[in-house]
C-alpha cells in the first residue's frame, strides 16, 4: 500500500534565484531512518481576559519554518553536494584525468542555494532555497563514519518528483578506513601520523544561519542569512598512547595544532589514485575528559576549538578525491 517506509525518494537540483525551485537533477541516497524535511509554524492559542477558565478564544498560526535533516555514511562521492550547499558553493574540481579533488575552504563566497524534492512515502515534497545549516562527522573505528546535515529552506510545497534521474551504485567509507595526523599550527596538513591513538570521532561545523522574515502578506521566509563559522570537534584518545600526554601538555600550555582526519584510500579510481575526504582542523584544545573507559582501558576526550590559521589560509578545510568532473 501507499505509504510504506521503503518508498522514500530524495532528489537534489542547483537553483539560480535562492527559493524559485528548480527540477532535480540528481537522485540522493540518504539514510531512511533519520532523513527528512518539514513545514513548520508556530501555534499562537490567544488567552482573553472572560471571567472564566475558558480563555482561549482565538487561534492562529505564524509564518513557516522550513527546515530538515539529511544523513548519509560518508562518501567521497555522495558528498559534494552537500559541502556545495553548507561549505562553500561554486567549487569545481581539479584533475586532467579520471581522478578529481575537490577542495572546500569556507570564505566569502555564497552556499549553493539547493531544491530538495522528498518523497516519504505517502506523498511528494518540494522544498526551495535549501541550505546546510549545520554538518556533523561522527564516527567510531568499529562502525561506520556518518554524515549529519541540518537543513534550512525558504518554502515547502506538495509537488512531484522529478521523473528518470539515473540510478548509480553509490560508494561509501568505514569508520576503520580511518587515519589520524597531528602537527604544529600552520604546518603541512597530514604530515605526522599518530597511530593507536584515535578510537571515536565528531566534528561539527555551524554556519549559524538565521531565517529573515519581511512584511510581503507571505507565510514563506524572505531570506537565510549567514553567520559567523563556528567548529568543534571531540576526539577519543587511547590514554595510554604516547599522544595522549602530548596533547595533555599542549592543552595545558594552550598550544594550538593542527589536525587532520583522513578518510578511505582503499577504492581505486584509476592506476595508484585512490578515493578519500580530508578534514583538516586547525585549532586549540579547549577541554580534556580524564575520565572516559573504553573496552577495558582508560580513554581521554578531546574537545578542539577551530582556529583560523594565516599560514594554511584556512580554518577548516575539506578535501574530497573522487571520479566526479561536475556537481548536481
Amino acid at each position: 500500500m501507499a505509504g510504506e517506509i521503503w518508498r522514500n525518494v530524495f532528489n537534489v537540483g542547483l537553483e539560480t534565484v535562492p527559493g524559485t525551485t528548480v527540477p532535480a537533477t540528481r537522485r540522493m541516497y540518504f539514510n531512511t531512518d533519520g532523513s527528512k524535511l518539514s513545514r513548520e509554524r508556530a501555534a499562537r492559542p490567544h488567552r482573553f481576559a472572560t471571567g472564566t477558565r475558558d480563555t482561549v478564544r482565538a487561534f492562529t498560526l505564524g509564518p513557516t519554518t522550513v527546515g530538515g535533516t539529511l544523513q548519509m555514511p560518508l562518501s567521497a562521492s555522495e558528498i559534494i553536494e552537500l559541502l556545495l550547499m553548507g561549505i562553500k558553493g561554486g567549487v569545481t574540481p581539479t584533475g586532467a584525468g579520471a581522478t578529481k579533488l575537490w577542495t572546500f575552504v569556507p570564505g566569502t563566497t555564497a552556499l549553493a542555494p539547493a531544491t530538495i524534492e522528498w518523497d516519504d512515502g505517502a506523498r511528494a515534497w518540494e522544498a526551495g532555497g535549501c541550505y546546510i545549516n549545520k554538518l556533523k562527522f561522527s564516527g567510531n573505528v568499529k562502525e561506520e563514519t556518518t554524515v549529519e546535515a541540518e537543513v534550512f529552506g525558504m518554502n515547502l510545497a506538495a509537488a512531484a518528483l522529478t521523473g528518470s534521474l539515473a540510478e548509480r551504485l553509490p560508494d561509501f567509507i568505514e569508520g576503520w578506513e580511518t587515519k589520524l595526523f597531528v602537527d604544529a599550527f600552520g604546518a603541512t596538513p597530514g604530515t605526522t601520523q599518530v597511530t593507536g591513538t584515535l578510537i571515536n570521532w565528531e566534528v561539527e561545523i555551524d554556519n549559524q544561519l538565521a531565517r529573515k522574515y519581511f512584511a510581503a502578506n507571505t507565510l514563506d521566509v524572505g531570506a537565510l542569512t549567514i553567520g559567523e563559522l563556528a567548529i568543534t570537534a571531540k576526539l577519543t584518545f587511547e590514554a595510554a598512547a604516547a599522544a595522549a600526554a602530548t596533547e595533555f601538555a599542549n592543552w595545558d600550555a594552550v598550544t594550538k595544532r593542527l589536525v587532520r582526519l583522513d578518510f578511505g584510500n582503499n577504492e581505486v579510481i584509476e592506476t595508484t589514485n585512490k578515493k578519500f575526504v580530508t578534514v583538516d582542523l586547525p585549532g586549540a584544545w579547549e577541554s580534556f575528559d580524564l575520565g572516559g573507559t573504553d573496552e577495558n582501558t582508560r580513554v581521554y576526550e578531546l574537545g578542539l576549538s577551530y582556529v583560523f590559521d594565516p599560514t594554511n589560509a584556512f580554518g577548516l578545510q575539506i578535501r574530497c578525491q573522487n571520479a566526479r568532473a561536475t556537481a548536481w
